[in-house]
């Protein structure tokens, strides 16, 4: 006979351990307390453009090899759209559109340092401090560390931080330089810009409902998942030889759910840090777009921009969809007066005066759980493993990457436990 595995939390982490540990032959159980699986990834519909459209959007890169290999899995790897090679379109008001695109006739490392150094306002200045710090890449760095601490250990000049590092780390680690983690940080550079391959970037051709969520499902239905929604659990007891989960028996258990709600759960005080991502989303009418399908913008409001209808190639809504995103919101704009912000800066972006007809703003306050020490906690039972959100320095920052494999190192510990 199987044993039998609970899995607490239908969102990507929940799926990818559900499937692995359905491949590997276990009987599994899934439940979620929300009213369908996805968990962060939902959706909305927007009433006037008629469109699915995600809480938020996601950026990929290269070295994402769990999350393409899942997809693949599922029969789900088209729905990623990847650059050939990297192209980091830039702007701000005084170079206006300018980007890092290494060469594809040197070797990687030489083309990126040649991009760098070919970058407006910069020179083999920045060039010879992306080699200081690519020098400290592979060496042990303290758990307490800050990219700050990195920046001024590595002599970086502020032009280079304020062009490249500094929108790097809001956009993969969603908080400052000053605070972000060193570790984790020089792991997210590690492995982005470790080849070509791994260094492009990619983005979702679909609503994640479609391009991510429902391949899963499908995979965990074939795969003899009982998947149960609309399940909150109401009490967790370790037993001799497994875990009692809302009175019925399992060998083991799987948390798979975000930090602060494994803490209510296990009623435990463990609290986490988080910081919250707002997307802006504007509808316009007549307006051609963005010249690339995301555009990074310096010293704005707004860190990210990303042409929604492009990445979606969406040409059946007369509107254009456009969402800026704002990493680590620190401001306390009125919605209007933020909609008119960004607004503003799309305009001199794109060379154009448009507004919008209509936008709608969604602030995901515990969006990411930061990256800090001690935040691993004993479980009651080493049948129960804690799949939560909670990088320690070192881990990658709390992205779709870190959901896979959290999801896939939860399986191996069940599967090796049980065997």
């Amino acid at each position: 006979m199987s044993h039998s595995v609970a899995v607490i939390g239908g969102g990507l982490c929940g799926l990818t351990a559900a499937i692995r540990l359905a491949e590997a032959g276990l009987k599994v159980d899934l439940f979620e307390a929300a009213p369908k699986a996805g968990g962060r990834t939902r959706c909305f519909i927007d009433k006037t453009s008629g469109e699915l459209c995600d809480n938020g959007t996601h950026l990929l890169i290269g070295a994402y090899q769990a999350t393409q290999k899942l997809l693949s899995d599922c029969h789900a790897a088209g729905n990623i759209t990847w650059q050939d090679s990297l192209i980091l379109p830039l702007w701000d008001k005084q170079r206006i559109h300018f980007q890092l695109s290494p060469v594809s006739w040197l070797p990687f490392s030489l083309a990126l340092l040649w991009a760098v150094k070919t970058l407006p306002g910069h020179g083999w200045q920045s060039a010879a401090a992306m080699l200081r710090l690519a020098a400290t890449l592979h060496k042990q760095t303290a758990e307490t560390a800050t990219v700050a601490d990195l920046i001024r250990l590595c002599r970086i000049p502020a032009a280079l931080v304020q062009d490249m590092l500094e929108p790097i780390c809001l956009g993969a680690m969603n908080e400052g330089i000053e605070t972000a983690n060193a570790a984790s940080f020089k792991r997210v550079l590690r492995e982005s810009f470790a080849s070509k391959a791994s260094a492009r970037l990619g983005w979702f051709n679909k609503p994640l409902d479609k391009a991510l969520v429902q391949p899963l499902l499908i995979k965990a239905e074939q795969l003899g998942v009982t998947i149960a929604t609309r399940q909150r659990i109401r009490s967790l007891q370790p037993q001799a030889n497994g875990v009692l989960i809302n009175d019925k028996p399992f060998d083991a258990a799987v948390i798979a759910l975000p930090a602060y709600a494994t803490d209510d759960l296990l009623q435990r005080q463990h609290p986490c840090e988080t910081r919250c991502i707002t997307n802006v989303h504007l509808w316009y009418k007549d307006h051609a777009g963005l010249t690339e399908p995301l555009v990074g913008g310096i010293a704005t409001t707004g860190h990210w921009f990303f042409d929604v209808s492009a990445q979606m190639q969406n040409h059946k809504s007369a509107l254009r969809h456009i969402c800026a995103v704002i990493s680590a919101e620190n401001h306390s704009m009125p919605d209007g007066q933020l909609v008119a912000q960004l607004n503003h800066e799309l305009n001199a972006i794109c060379a154009s005066a448009h507004t919008p007809c209509h936008y709608r703003i969604i602030r995901e306050k515990r969006a990411t759980v930061l990256v800090r020490p001690g935040q691993q906690h004993p479980m009651p039972s080493d049948r129960i493993i804690d799949a939560s959100e909670s990088p320690r320095p070192g881990d990658l920052p709390a992205t779709i990457e870190f959901a896979v494999l959290r999801g896939e190192n939860a399986a191996i510990a069940v599967i090796t436990r049980l065997s």
